[in-house]
């Protein structure tokens, strides 16, 4: 993957994007790379970011402790949603947040490990009266290719 770091100004515009979305203040250098049409972004060497949507990578919510909406699966899910399952309805155990069609939630386990970041496919509402169908597709979950270069050379040991 070709990356570079980003100038003093995309730098603060990101910085900023990111404290809006997320309510964080970051500091350091930021990298950019690009391949086969994904963007990532990466904060002090660590992949933070990945998609222009700028959607945290499980490594950057465990190293900085990113607060984001979430649901609660149960022990059966886990297993599947880690190996690039979607989430479904009736794996959902509890709802962290006002979840709506297009939005970012992290998913965790009942001991609140996070385990994906899936993009909400049915308000939670219909979710809750329905008790079936898909909740949300998965973007990133543990040992997936993205959390393989978030762990590569090192750069999170810490996490």
């Amino acid at each position: 993957m070709q990356r570079h770091f980003l100038s003093e100004k995309d730098s603060k515009k990101l910085i900023s994007e990111i404290k809006n979305k997320y309510g964080i203040d970051i500091e350091g250098k930021i990298e950019i790379g690009k391949e086969k049409k994904q963007v990532y972004y990466f904060v002090n060497g660590l992949l933070s970011f990945f998609s222009e949507e700028l959607i945290p990578t499980l490594c950057f919510i465990r190293k900085y402790n990113l607060q984001l909406p979430s649901v609660t699966v149960d022990e059966g899910a886990v297993k599947h949603i880690i190996n690039g399952a979607d989430l479904f309805v009736p794996g959902i155990v509890e709802y962290n947040c006002n979840c709506k069609e297009g939005d970012i939630v992290l998913v965790k386990t009942k001991t609140n490990i996070p385990i994906a970041i899936i993009k909400v496919l049915m308000d939670k509402e219909k979710a809750l009266n329905e008790k079936k169908g898909k909740f949300g597709i998965n973007l990133h979950y543990l040992n997936d290719k993205i959390w393989e270069m978030c762990n590569e050379r090192g750069s999170s040991s810490n996490v």
